[in-house]
């Protein structure tokens, strides 16, 4: 299992499984009532497999006997760098894209995880609820976004999280991976993948801070692939390239 593990590894640092970098952004946007309103796609097979990759991850939590009020929908959202969003009360949507591919790869497979826990993260810590808006998970550097960007009106604003809660949101997401047995070194490698793509995030979505985390999280300190991510990070070291396509 560790070999395959680490071939997945290898797969996502070459891949980079990025679209701009693929960041797990979390945004959230004014009013919940117009979650109703995203335009959504039927497909069996992508919704059973998301499905079934968020009832592991919410077994693992302490909402575990809540899962039956989950709602998960795909959405081909027009901007296609979009990986998902959650609306509240445990309303998430996925990029029908990201499904498509998880659906087809192993690693876009994890990917999709990655996604699917760090948006859960968001509703069990009441991220929504507490700021009266909603999550909106976009892996991306660039143009603020716009409603028509996920079949809104374009008039609907965007707010970010504050770094400390997107944060808070990984560090719960590596927690249920912990608890699922699930090798949070592709977490580390998803975020590497990033960095070496010269994605970096921005002061609100850090992604050298999150890398920084993941490792602590997940690595102990005497871990040679720890000793070198931090070593390239205490150097500052930037490999630039140029911007893959997530089905690449």
């Amino acid at each position: 299992m560790r070999t395959l593990e680490h071939s997945i590894i290898a797969v996502l640092a070459r891949r980079c499984l990025s679209s701009r970098g693929l960041i797990l952004f979390s945004l959230f946007f004014i009013s919940c009532s117009i979650s109703t309103h995203i335009p959504t796609v039927s497909d069996d097979a992508i919704e059973r497999l998301v499905q079934n990759e968020a009832a592991q991850i919410v077994a693992v939590t302490t909402d575990k006997e809540n899962f039956s009020q989950y709602q998960f929908f795909l959405s081909d959202f027009p901007r296609k760098d979009i990986l998902g969003l959650s609306t509240g009360n445990r309303r998430i949507y996925i990029s029908y894209k990201l499904g498509q591919l998880a659906f087809a790869s192993p690693w876009h497979r994890w990917l999709l995880r990655q996604t699917l826990a760090h948006e859960i993260a968001h509703e069990l810590a009441g991220h929504v609820t507490q700021n009266g808006t909603t999550s909106f998970n976009r892996p991306a550097l660039g143009r603020g976004v716009t409603g028509a960007d996920v079949g809104l009106p374009e008039h609907i604003n965007f707010y970010s999280y504050s770094a400390e809660k997107e944060l808070e949101a990984d560090l719960k997401g590596m927690e249920y991976w912990t608890k699922l047995h699930w090798d949070c070194r592709i977490w580390v490698g998803i975020l590497e993948g990033f960095r070496r793509q010269n994605y970096f995030g921005d002061v609100l979505h850090p992604t050298d801070e999150r890398l920084k985390q993941a490792l602590q999280a997940c690595l102990p300190e005497s871990d040679p692939e720890r000793m070198a991510i931090e070593a390239n990070l205490a150097a500052g070291v930037k490999n630039a390239s140029a911007s893959p396509d997530i089905s690449r």
